[in-house]
């Protein structure tokens, strides 16, 4: 078993700038330097998760674990997909495991680039997010039920994603996403071979009417071709989940930007500059 580990503490310096106050990396992980990406904005801190390893493979286990301080404000991103290898002994798979805290006032949005369940593929994935009552969260996972463009199309075994948030009181959300490859009796089914890629997409956001967000979101799906996307009302009416189906990436990608701009547009907040991989 491989264990790769990132612990990443953020804070405001004096300038009320997000700032790395503790890092811990292990190999092949690494954190990149803080980019100010907003030319209105420069509190916010923009960092990529650097992975020089080919990706994840039997009995991998993917730990991140992320602190932000009151106030701070973070695009947190991969460098590259996820690939999760071929694992052909059904008892193995591959794991991550993802435990945050995003204190009073702070802005998380944690974006990253699509996992590819290869053939044989297995993964089970955890998050645990901890909110303040004035913390904002815009969190996305894209699939991929194989290296498409190569003819694999959900030949891996299982992926299972599983995602608890927290505010002081306890759990208040949980979400489990279970898709089965191989043995998936719908895969063949018009929806899913249309649109094979899919997005969960969570936006906890208090300062935002949600309605007013629901509104947005359904225009923007409605002037985006080859996509199907639906969102609802997260418990307590503390912020929305939506669901993204699509024939490319790419699509989903665009979607996934237009949402966060417009998020950012309606929190008082700059868009979302270019971000180059």
């Amino acid at each position: 078993m491989k264990v790769r580990t990132l612990e990443l503490k953020l804070k405001c310096d004096r300038a009320e700038q997000t700032i790395i106050a503790g890092q811990y990396t292990t190999y092949p992980l690494r954190l990149s330097n803080v980019f100010r990406l907003d030319t209105i904005e420069s509190a916010c801190a923009y960092l990529y998760l650097i992975n020089t390893s080919p990706g994840l493979l039997a009995q991998d286990c993917l730990n991140l674990s992320l602190e932000l301080a009151d106030g701070t404000k973070t695009y947190f991103t991969d460098q590259a997909a996820t690939k999760v290898h071929a694992m052909p002994k059904r008892s193995t798979q591959a794991t991550t495991e993802f435990k945050i805290t995003v204190g009073a006032g702070a802005s998380l949005e944690l974006i990253p680039e699509p996992i590819i369940l290869f053939a044989d593929a297995a993964l089970e994935q955890s998050t645990q997010i901890t909110l303040d009552a004035t913390a904002a969260l815009a969190y996305s996972e894209i699939i991929l039920p194989g290296r498409l463009t190569r003819g694999e199309y959900y030949d891996f075994r299982h992926y299972h994603s599983r995602l608890e948030l927290y505010d002081a009181t306890g759990l208040w959300f949980c979400d489990a996403t279970y898709l089965e490859g191989k043995d998936n009796p719908f895969k063949q089914s018009n929806l899913f071979v249309e649109q094979p890629i899919f997005a969960n997409l969570y936006l906890v956001q208090p300062q935002i009417n949600l309605e007013l967000l629901r509104s947005e979101l359904k225009a923007i799906a409605d002037n985006c071709e080859r996509i199907t996307a639906a969102s609802s009302i997260l418990p307590d009416g503390k912020g929305l989940i939506v669901r993204v189906m699509a024939q490319k990436t790419l699509l989903i990608k665009k979607y996934l930007k237009l949402v966060l701009n417009c998020v950012r547009s309606l929190s008082d907040r700059p868009n979302l500059p270019y971000i180059p991989k």
